[in-house]
């Protein structure tokens, strides 16, 4: 009886699917906000210093699987590489880069780079950054 007073009865089982669908696309887009060429992976950080840990906070945040390490057997992985970049010269900005690499291939499946100014001093402040720059 319930059922039917609250618009779940079969007299009404076209507007009972159109809102399933609807809700489950909102979902889907609230979701995980991967680049395509992501989806599915799982990101190796090892959390060896606190840049690191940083990183992947930042990226479980997001909603991106991390792990500390490789395992066999497991689905598309792919090893998180950062590093900070100058060009020689004065005056020059200092640019923090993060790199998803394949573990299988070596491709680069995914990239970001900031520029750290005064609001990217810290590592957390630079891991949201990057993280958030990695998935628009």
């Amino acid at each position: 009886m319930v059922g039917g007073a609250l618009g779940w009865g079969a007299e009404n089982s076209a507007v009972t699917r159109y809102t399933s669908t609807c809700i489950l696309f909102l979902l889907g887009c609230a979701g995980n906000r991967l680049p395509a060429q992501l989806h599915g992976y799982a990101i190796v950080v090892e959390q060896k210093d606190e840049q690191s840990v940083e990183l992947a906070r930042a990226m479980r945040e997001q909603g991106i699987k991390v792990r500390p390490r490789v395992r066999g057997g497991s689905g598309p992985t792919a090893e998180l590489i950062y590093f900070t970049f100058s060009d020689p010269g004065p005056g020059q900005p200092l640019w923090f880069h993060i790199r998803l690499a394949d573990t299988r291939s070596g491709e680069i499946v995914g990239a970001a780079t900031i520029q750290l100014d005064s609001l990217t001093m810290t590592p957390r402040s630079r891991a949201v950054a990057a993280v958030k720059a990695l998935t628009p």
